[in-house]
C-alpha cells in the first residue's frame, strides 16, 4: 500500500474516531433532562422506582422514541446506593407508578392517544426483580392495589374491575365508579373511592369493595381534580385542586372538614405522611412542596425546587377540560416518615425537618 494512501486511511480513522467521541460526549446536553413525572417507594423503602413520560417512534404500531433521553423510561433504583437496577422503555404520559403491597411487583400507568380516535393508553405490571413486563390492561387510564393485597381495581372508560394480581382473574366490578376519572381503596380495604364525572361537575363516589355497591357521593365540584390520597388513619383522605387548594376529608361522610390554600395557585398533589399526621401538598407546576400539622393546621414546612417542572406529551385540544396527564404521582413520603421523595431532578429525596438533600436519581 502507497505511503500516502495507509496515512489518508489512518488520518480518517483517526477523524472518524473524534467524531464518534465528539457525537457520544456533546451530543447529550443538547437534549435536555428530564424530571420524573411518577415516584413509587417500596414498602420496606430499599427501592425507589422512577417514571419519565417520553415519545414514541412516530410510527404505527407505535414503539419507544429510539433515543433513550426522548422515550419513555421507568428506572428502578436502590434507595441507599442510587444504583440503577432496572431500566424499562415506553412512551406517552405517565401518570401513576407502585409497588404491590408485597413490593414484588410494579405497576405503571400511561396516556398514550396517537390521533383519529385511537387509544392506546395502558396499565402494565412489571416483575420488580427481572424487569419483565408480567401482564398489560389494554385501554386502561387508572388503577389502585388493594392493601390487604391479593386485589387491585383498573378502570377503563366504561368499566371499573376488580382483578386478582398473580392470576389477573376478573373477581368482580364496580359499576358506579365504571369510567371514573380515577380510582383508590381506602386504607382497610373496605372501600373504593373514584372521582366521577357528572353532567360536567365531577364528584367523589364511594362504593363497598366487595359488592361494588354505591354507597354515597360528595358534593359537586366544577373544575375536574384527580388524586384521591387516602390517610393510613383509615377515616380521611385529601383531594388536590387548581388554584391551589388542598381539602382534607371524612372518609365515613364523604364532607370536606378542612381546607388548606398553598401559595402556588396551580393544581396541586397531597401526600400523607405514614402516622397520618402531616398533609404535604405538591404543585404540579412548580413542585414547591408545603405541609401542615393536621392536629393544629398550621403549615410547618415549605421548600421549592429550582427545577421542579415537568412536560406532558399527550396531545390536547386546548379546549379540553378533563387533563389527568397534569396531576402525576410524582410526591410521596418515605416509608420512615423523615423524608419525602419528589420527581425533580429525575427523583429527589429531601429531609422533611430542613430540606436537606439526601439522594437524587439519574439527573
Amino acid at each position: 500500500m502507497p505511503p500516502r494512501t495507509a496515512n489518508m486511511r489512518i488520518a480518517v480513522g483517526v477523524l472518524l474516531g473524534i467524531a464518534a467521541t465528539v457525537g457520544s460526549s456533546y451530543a447529550a446536553p443538547f437534549v435536555p433532562e428530564r424530571n420524573a413525572q411518577c415516584i413509587a417507594v417500596s414498602p420496606d423503602g430499599r427501592l425507589v422506582a422512577t417514571a419519565k413520560s417520553g415519545m414514541s417512534n412516530a410510527e404505527f404500531p407505535p414503539r419507544p422514541h429510539p433515543t433513550v433521553r426522548k422515550c419513555g423510561l421507568i428506572q428502578i433504583w436502590d434507595a441507599r446506593t442510587g444504583q440503577m437496577l432496572q431500566r424499562l422503555q415506553s412512551f406517552g404520559d405517565f401518570t401513576n407508578l407502585r409497588f404491590s403491597p408485597d413490593g414484588k411487583r410494579l405497576a405503571s400507568c400511561r396516556l398514550f392517544t396517537p390521533g383519529g380516535g385511537l387509544e392506546l393508553s395502558e396499565v402494565r405490571i412489571w416483575d420488580v426483580e427481572t424487569g419483565k413486563s408480567l401482564y398489560q390492561f389494554n385501554r386502561c387510564h387508572a388503577f389502585s392495589f388493594s392493601p390487604a393485597g391479593g386485589k387491585m381495581a383498573v378502570l377503563s372508560r366504561t368499566k371499573c374491575v376488580i382483578y386478582d394480581t398473580t392470576s389477573y382473574a376478573k373477581l368482580g366490578r364496580c359499576d358506579p365508579l365504571g369510567g371514573a376519572l380515577s380510582v383508590e381503596y381506602s386504607a382497610d380495604s373496605r372501600h373504593l373511592l373514584g372521582v366521577r364525572a357528572q353532567k360536567e361537575r365531577f364528584q367523589v363516589v364511594m362504593c363497598d369493595a366487595q359488592s361494588g355497591a354505591l354507597q354515597r357521593a360528595s358534593v359537586d365540584f366544577e373544575a375536574p381534580f384527580y388524586t384521591l390520597a387516602m390517610s393510613p388513619d383509615k377515616n380521611a383522605f385529601a383531594t388536590g385542586h387548581v388554584g391551589g387548594v388542598v381539602l382534607h376529608w371524612n372518609l365515613e361522610s364523604l364532607v370536606p372538614v378542612a381546607q388548606f390554600r398553598t401559595l402556588d395557585k396551580a393544581i396541586q398533589h397531597p401526600f400523607f405522611s405514614p402516622d397520618g399526621q402531616t398533609l404535604g401538598a405538591g404543585s404540579q407546576r412548580t413542585a414547591d412542596v408545603e405541609f401542615w400539622d393536621l392536629s393544629t393546621g398550621r403549615q410547618i414546612y415549605r421548600y421549592t425546587y429550582v427545577r421542579g417542572t415537568m412536560r406532558t406529551y399527550h396531545p390536547r385540544d386546548p379546549d379540553e377540560r378533563i387533563c389527568p396527564e397534569r396531576d402525576p404521582a410524582r410526591f410521596l413520603f418515605m416509608p420512615d416518615g423523615g423524608a419525602f421523595i419528589a420527581g425533580c431532578y429525575g427523583g429527589m429525596i429531601r429531609v422533611v425537618a430542613n430540606g436537606q438533600e439526601v439522594k437524587r436519581f439519574g439527573y
